[in-house]
């Protein structure tokens, strides 16, 4: 099994809880890599990247399982959906489409915080969300853990926690976007990715 985790808008592989997940992981499961991918900043493109590496991944008959933060949480989802594949989701975005649009994202110069890169959310890219968002309720329960924090000042936890009615959603108090004490959930991924 290959644990690989996807990062959040604006952000990179150098992300913190890629870390934590990492140290974490090699600590409890020292045979299981942690992979922090680097994907485009643009959403559409990023997809298709991520599938190729699904993919690669499987025609090597190897497993991948997926830790997604935010928009990652978006991006897990949408692969795990398919191919089939478990997603750990941490304060995930699902509707990264009126995210944008009411942070005024669209079709405006932004700047990746990590790499500097700029990048733009294009019409191609929101006609990309609003086709792709209408697809998450496609999502399996025996393939999808959740972890959301109240204190979220990025997120409103609620749609979340709405969408995933049928889950045994993990919520937390307090907190934050960036998820506090993530080190604690590392275990209960873990322990989920293995179960068969």
């Amino acid at each position: 099994m290959i644990i690989a985790y996807l990062h959040g808008f604006q952000t990179s592989s150098k992300a913190r809880k890629a870390t934590i997940l990492a140290k974490e992981t090699e600590k409890l499961s020292p045979d299981t890599p942690v992979l922090s991918l680097d994907f485009p900043d643009d959403i559409k493109l990023a997809y298709f990247s991520l599938c190729q590496f699904v993919e690669n991944v499987e025609d090597r008959g190897q497993e991948v399982c997926l830790v997604g933060s935010s928009l990652g949480g978006f991006l897990a989802l949408l692969l795990s959906i398919k191919y089939n594949v478990k997603a750990a989701l941490v304060n995930p975005c699902l509707t990264p489409y009126d995210f944008c649009r009411e942070n005024n994202l669209i079709k405006v110069p932004l700047k990746n915080f990590d790499t500097g890169n700029e990048f733009m959310v294009t019409d191609d890219v929101v006609t990309f969300l609003k086709e792709k968002e209408k697809t998450l309720i496609h999502y399996r329960k025996d393939k999808t853990i959740v972890f959301l924090q109240k204190g979220d000042e990025v997120l409103d936890y609620n749609i979340a926690l709405n969408f995933f009615k049928d889950l045994n959603v993990s919520v937390e108090d307090g907190g934050s976007h960036t998820y506090e004490n993530f080190e604690s959930k590392v275990p209960v991924i873990l322990d989920f990715f293995k179960k068969s």
